[in-house]
């Protein structure tokens, strides 16, 4: 099947999400509202007939559009009858529109391209089982007067909340960068995606998890507590109710998609399972471009 490329103001955004909502297994990050929020532009190998579709982050610095992957957008993935896709058509048309790209994918779908895996951890009713730490934790936290529940939780507080306490060992949540962050909550919010849980002291917001709801999972979004309160075990207590609300909703866990070692450790306490992803890099850009690219890098830096 023929192809080309779009642009995502050239793109019908309901027929994109028709399209979505027909994907089997798609995840949330294909969403329009979705990638409309985490990235700077976004384009799309579409189908003649509209029956498949890929999209990519892009942007477009010295006169030369590059692939990119969005802050707090795992991966891409096709969307619509996949079948139909020419992979190796893709990869080459993908390469000549973009002489460099970065390009994270759920699945393998460049055959010629270098890649390597991350990982991500997801958890079902069939696998889930709670280690030894964090029962500890949790009971640690039932003696407290801490409460955690789901009702009277103001999204805007609790997200700029979530934000600050992050931003104290992620600098990159006291930037204008999280507003991508805020974007995706509020859009989520009004489409009847979000989920969200706090912890409480009386009436005062002390911490909390948001997630997304979509197509039977639900994705652990961002959350944090106050320090004092991670001590007495208040993440393993929102984790497990967050848990426990997805399952009851059928629907299975993906914890996100952090590379932080201790974040993937405080995940497998659930018993998360390792699924890997595919993160793709190449770079044919001119040798001005190159050196320009990396004086760029080393002053954001």
């Amino acid at each position: 099947m023929e192809a080309h490329w779009v642009n995502q103001k050239d793109i019908n955004k309901k027929d994109w999400d028709q399209l979505v909502a027909k994907t089997k297994d798609v995840s949330i990050y294909v969403n329009s509202f979705y990638l409309d929020a985490t990235a700077i532009d976004w384009e799309a190998y579409v189908a003649e007939d509209f029956s498949f579709a890929i999209p990519v982050g892009v942007v477009r610095k010295g006169g030369i559009s590059r692939v990119y992957p969005p802050l707090f957008l795992r991966y891409i993935e096709a969307i619509g009858d996949v079948s139909k896709i020419d992979w190796e058509a893709f990869e080459k048309s993908l390469l000549k529109r973009y002489s460099k790209g970065d390009l994270h994918a759920k699945s393998a779908i460049l055959p010629k391209t270098s890649f390597h895996q991350f990982i991500h951890q997801v958890v079902n009713t069939d696998s889930f089982k709670l280690k030894t730490q964090a029962k500890r934790m949790i009971k640690r936290f039932e003696k407290t007067d801490y409460e955690i529940r789901e009702e009277n939780i103001n999204t805007e507080v609790l997200s700029k909340l979530i934000a600050k306490e992050l931003s104290k060992k992620l600098p990159i949540y006291g930037t204008k960068d999280v507003e991508h962050l805020f974007e995706v909550i509020k859009k989520a919010e009004e489409k009847g995606f979000l989920y969200k849980v706090g912890v409480f002291a009386g009436e005062d917001l002390k911490g909390g998890l948001i997630g997304l709801k979509f197509n039977n999972k639900l994705l652990y979004l961002k959350g944090t507590a106050q320090e004092e309160l991670q001590e007495q075990g208040a993440m393993y207590a929102l984790m497990n109710h967050f848990i426990a609300h997805g399952f009851n909703e059928n629907c299975s866990i993906d914890f996100g998609g952090s590379r932080v070692k201790g974040i993937q450790f405080f995940n497998q306490r659930f018993n998360g399972n390792d699924k890997a992803y595919f993160s793709y890099s190449w770079d044919n850009s001119p040798l001005w471009f190159r050196l320009l690219f990396s004086l760029y890098r080393k002053v954001k830096t």
